[in-house]
C-alpha cells in the first residue's frame, strides 16, 4: 500500500486566503498538492469573523477553525489570539488523529498549539520557518517580537521533529533556537498560473502587507524621484495592514495620487504582474517573500533587498536587482535603471523565469516536503 496514502496531515496556520499574505498562501498550496498526492489533509486555522475562507470549498480538506482576534493593527504585526483554540485544537486533534501537524511561521498562535499538545497527543510535530532574521524590525512590534522569538519560538522549535527553512538564512536562525533537525525547502510558484505576459510601459508593482518591515515607507519616499524621471508611470499598491492610513496620507500629501493606485484585494494576483515591467518589496525583515519569486515566474524583475534568502535566489543584475534595506534612494535608481533600459530589463525578465521554472515549481516543492513527513514519520 502507498505509505502516503496512510499518513494523515493536519496543516496550521493563523491566517488562510483570502488573507493575502505569503505563508497563508503556501499553507493553501501545499493542502492542494498534497491531496493530489494521495495524503488525507487537514487545515486548523483562526476565524476573526472578517472573511470565508477559500478552502472551505474544498470538500476533500477537512476545515477547522477556532474564533480569535485580529491583534495585527494593535501591535503592528500580523498576530491573533484565541481563547476557544486551546479547545478546539484539542478536539481537532481527537478527531482528525494526524499523523504530522505541520506548523506554519514560528509567531503563529498555531504553531503554539501544535507544539503544546505534541506533549500529549501522538503525532510528530513539523515546523517551517517563513521568516528570517527580525533584527531590523524596529518599536514595539519588534521588541516584543525578539521576546516571543526567545522564549516561546524557542519552545515550538524544540518540540519540532522537523523544522522546514525556506532558505539557508532561515535555518541558521532555527540552529539559532535549538532544532534537533532542519532541512531547507524553499517556497515556490505555481509555474502556469505566473507566467509571462511582456509588457513595455512603465508600470512599477508592489506586493505585501503595509507593515513596516516589509519597507513600503521606504518605496513611498522613492517614489517622487521615480516619477521625476518617469511621469506617465504607473504606481500598483496591492496590500493592507497597519500603516494603511499612513501610506494614503504620504500619497496624497506628496501629490501622488494621479500615479499611484492602492488595490486592497485582489481576486486574481495573477492580473497584477500582467501589467508590471518591475516589482520592488524593499523588506527590512523575509524569509523567502513568495511575492518575489511570483515575480520572476512572471517574468517581472524584482529590485528587492539583500536579506534573509533574498540573496540565495536573486542574483543582482542578473535575475533582479539588490539594494541593501533602509535605502530609498537606491530603490528610486533601482526602478528608474530599470525603467530607461529595456534591453536589461528584458534580460532580467528573462533569466528570473528560467530560475523559477528550474528550481522552484511546486511539484518539486511538494516532493521535498513528502520526504521531510516520511523520516519523521518512520524515525529516519
Amino acid at each position: 500500500m502507498d505509505k502516503r496514502a496512510e499518513n494523515r496531515i493536519l496543516l496550521t496556520s493563523d491566517y488562510l486566503p483570502p488573507s493575502d499574505g505569503g505563508v497563508e498562501q503556501v499553507v493553501q498550496k501545499l493542502a492542494v498538492h498534497l491531496v493530489e498526492e494521495g495524503f488525507k489533509v487537514g487545515i486548523f486555522t483562526l476565524d476573526d469573523g472578517t472573511q470565508d475562507f477559500e478552502l472551505q470549498d474544498h470538500p476533500e480538506i477537512s476545515f477547522y477553525t477556532a474564533s480569535a482576534f485580529d491583534l495585527t493593527e494593535t501591535i503592528g504585526l500580523q498576530s491573533m489570539f484565541s481563547v476557544s483554540a486551546l479547545r478546539e485544537f484539542r478536539r481537532v486533534v481527537r478527531e482528525f488523529q494526524p499523523d504530522v501537524v505541520h506548523a506554519h511561521n514560528r509567531f503563529f498562535y498555531t504553531s503554539v498549539l501544535g507544539a503544546l499538545y505534541s506533549i500529549r497527543a501522538d503525532y510528530k510535530l513539523v515546523t517551517t520557518l517563513h521568516l528570517g532574521d527580525i533584527g531590523m524590525i524596529s518599536g514595539f512590534g519588534g521588541a516584543a517580537a525578539k521576546t516571543f522569538e526567545q522564549t516561546i519560538s524557542r519552545f515550538v522549535i524544540s518540540r519540532s521533529e522537523q523544522v522546514i527553512c525556506v532558505s539557508a538564512a532561515a535555518e541558521l536562525i532555527a540552529k539559532s533556537l535549538r532544532a534537533k533537525r532542519t532541512a531547507v525547502v524553499r517556497n515556490a510558484v505555481d509555474v502556469d498560473e505566473f507566467s509571462p505576459n511582456p509588457t513595455n510601459g512603465t508600470s512599477l508593482l508592489y506586493i505585501g502587507r503595509f507593515v513596516h518591515n516589509n519597507g513600503i515607507q521606504d518605496l513611498l519616499t522613492a517614489l517622487p524621484a521615480i516619477l521625476d524621471s518617469h511621469p506617465d508611470a504607473e504606481i500598483h499598491l496591492v496590500g493592507s495592514g497597519p500603516l494603511g492610513e499612513e501610506v494614503q496620507k504620504t500619497i496624497q500629501s506628496s501629490g501622488l495620487s494621479d500615479s499611484v493606485t492602492i488595490h486592497d484585494y485582489v481576486d486574481d494576483i495573477s492580473e497584477m504582474y500582467d501589467r508590471a515591467s518591475v516589482f520592488c518589496r524593499p523588506s527590512y525583515s523575509e524569509g523567502l517573500p513568495l511575492t518575489m519569486l511570483e515575480a520572476m515566474a512572471s517574468g517581472v524583475p524584482p529590485v528587492v533587498t539583500a536579506i534573509a534568502g533574498v540573496p540565495e535566489v536573486v542574483t543582482d543584475h542578473e535575475t533582479g536587482v539588490l539594494l541593501e534595506p533602509g535605502n530609498p534612494d537606491g530603490v528610486a535608481q533601482a526602478v528608474i535603471e530599470l525603467f530607461d533600459d529595456d534591453e536589461l530589463r528584458a534580460k532580467l525578465a528573462t533569466n528570473a523565469r528560467e530560475y523559477i521554472t528550474e528550481n522552484l515549481t511546486w511539484e518539486q516543492r511538494t516532493e521535498r516536503v513528502m520526504k521531510v513527513y516520511s523520516k519523521v514519520v518512520t524515525n529516519d
